[in-house]
This record gives C-alpha cells, structure tokens and sequence, in this order.
C-alpha cells in the first residue's frame, strides 16, 4: 500500500497516518509512505518495516511525474490519499495510473463546507461531483461527513465506510481533584478563522466565577485574539500556550474542554480529552462533535453562536459531577486504536 500525505505538521490527518503506520499489520500489509514535502515534520515514521519518500515538492500540482514514477517503483495493490486537495488531484488523474490499483480517499473535513473556502468554491464542487466516484471507496471519519458525500456530490454510499478517529490510550490518567477555587478551562486548536477560538474568548469573558483558560496551539490568529483578550481585560485569566508536542500535559486535571469550531471533522483534541476523563463544552455544528459528545454524559452541547448559552453552559459544566472514570472507559471503547486498525485492516483486505 502506497500511503500519501502532503506533510507530516501537526494535525489531524497526519496524525492518522502516523498511528496507521504504526500499528497495521506487517505481515499483512507493505507500506510506504509518500510526503510530498517533509521540510517540517512533527509527526516521524519511526518504523523501519514501513518506507518513507520525501518527493520534495511545494505544490501538489507539480507533483505528478513524482508520484507515477513512485508508483511505477513500488507498484502498490493499493493508494490511499489522506487530504481533500490531494484526493481530489488523484481522482482527477486516475486515468493516468494501473488500472489494477486500487484508489482509496480519507477525507480530512465537510466537503461541502471545505470546498466554500477555496478560490473558486463552483468549480471545485463540480470537480468533486464529476471525479470522486472515481475512487474505490472514501473513508469518512463520521456519519456526517458521509452523508455529506453522499446527498451533495451524488457519491454512491456503497462507496463509502465510516472509520471514527482514534485515541492512543494515555500511559497514566489523572483523575480530576478539585481546582482550589479557581476553574481550569482548556482548548486545544489551531488559531485560525475556522477553530472560533474568539467565540470561546468572548464566552469566559461572560463569566463572573474565578478561572483561568488555557489556549493551546498557534496560527495567524494569535495577534487577533491576544489583541481583543486585552480588550476584554481578560489578560489575567487567558493564557497563550503556542504549540506543544504534548499539548495536555499539565491539562490532565483541567474541569472542562471547550471547543468553539464553526465545523468540525472528527476532532483528535476533543478525542484526547475525553481520553483524559475531561467533560467538554462545544457548540452543535456541522461534524463530528455531536457524534462523540453525549449530552449530560461527558459533556455539553451548545446552539451554534449562542454566545450566552456557552457561558450558561461552562458554569453548567462545572457545577455537575461527570463520572470521569466513565468518560475515560466510553471513550477507550468507542475510539480505540486497535478499533480503528481492525476497520482499516477489514476494507483494505476486502478491496
């Protein structure tokens, strides 16, 4: 199987192929995989069962003599994608590879919100409903990124699989004690426009309890948001953590989790605390939040851009008692790493 990615940064799809790579079956499966440019890696292949090529390319549009004179050099079963501009260039150029290979997408986010970022939204969407049919098979990280495919870019469902996110089992959870007065809020995220982090910052700022919020992550946002953190006079109460390689470390005992994204994929952060036993406080948007938050049970779901309602929702959140130890157990259950691998492993036998 021939595995690409256009890095190995810090997010979500990289991530998965990381975790893929390190825990498929050897015996089974012969991997490589392809990095279209590795300049920067946070996540590392340390595996040596599995190959890694840096094809050293800026740009997915220049990448294609790379990627056919790869695949003519490994001659995989199987090409799988992980990202929504690389998807959508390999549908485009199916034509131009075996036929005997196999061609599996893993999609990253909504298409149908994704796809009204970009330059030219009208013609990507036409883009996509003309070539993903294409693939063999698009793995969704959530039922509603499928159905997503399915009603907007008349993707056959039969085409198509659900394989949840996973969360890597932390070596020792910490059981939440108590905060000695003052709250411990945390939220993990890129700063970017699509994370909503300034809704969160004008949420707490509706607070009248004691707290501190802890912002982990960096991006361009981070000048904006610092700026209206002082605006708000909340420079004693927020905290800019920048990116982490660990990012919940020292958040272990954290009382709640926010989340302010507009749209969600199937996020690993929210994953990661739920991992911790951490009950969260997100807003009700298009993905996969709704999907892993079980109102009451290990957290809190809010209407989207209510504002007020996210406030109401974080003193909610810490005046109930979440039974942590069942957060952790309901979480190792349903996004379980092995869980994950058996799935993959299943669909990839069965192509």
């Amino acid at each position: 199987m021939l595995v690409f990615t256009p890095t190995l940064q810090c997010g979500g799809s990289e991530r998965f192929v990381s975790m893929l790579c390190r825990h498929i079956s050897k015996d089974r499966f012969a991997v490589c995989v392809a990095v279209l440019n590795n300049t920067r890696p946070f996540y590392r292949i340390d595996t040596d069962a599995v190959d890694l090529v840096d094809l050293q390319e800026s740009r997915v549009r220049y990448s294609l003599l790379r990627i056919r004179k790869l695949v003519k050099a490994f001659q995989p079963d199987i090409i799988l994608s992980t990202a929504n501009h690389l998807n959508l260039y390999f549908a485009l150029f199916r034509n131009r590879f075996p036929d005997q290979v196999t061609f599996i997408a893993r999609e990253s986010s909504i298409v149908s919100i994704n796809t009204q970022r970009t330059k030219w939204p009208g013609l990507y969407n036409w883009l996509i409903k003309t070539y993903y049919r294409r693939f063999d098979l698009l793995i969704c990280q959530g039922t509603y990124m499928q159905q997503d495919l399915v009603k907007n870019y008349r993707v056959p469902e039969v085409r198509t699989a659900v394989v949840y996110n996973a969360v890597e089992v932390p070596a020792a959870s910490v059981l939440h004690t108590g905060t000695g007065g003052v709250y411990k809020l945390v939220a993990i995220a890129r700063l970017s426009e699509e994370k909503g982090l300034e809704r969160l910052i004008h949420a707490v700022g509706l607070l009248s309890l004691p707290f501190r919020f802890y912002i982990i992550g960096e991006g361009t946002k981070r000048a904006e948001l610092e700026e209206l953190t002082r605006t708000l006079e909340l420079q004693e109460k927020l905290v800019f953590c920048g990116e982490r390689p660990e990012p919940f470390a020292g958040m272990e005992d954290a009382d709640l989790y926010l989340s302010g994204s507009y749209y969600e994929g199937f996020p690993n952060a929210l994953l990661e605390a739920q991992a911790l036993g951490i009950p969260a406080v997100a807003f009700d948007v298009p993905g996969g939040i709704s999907e892993i938050i079980r109102p009451g049970v290990n957290g809190l779901l809010v209407e989207d851009n209510d504002l007020i309602g996210f406030a109401a929702a974080i003193k909610e959140g810490l005046s109930r008692t979440f039974d942590r130890q069942e957060i952790i157990e309901n979480t190792q259950k349903r996004f379980s790493v092995r869980a994950m691998i058996q799935k993959m492993e299943q669909l990839l036998t069965e192509l």
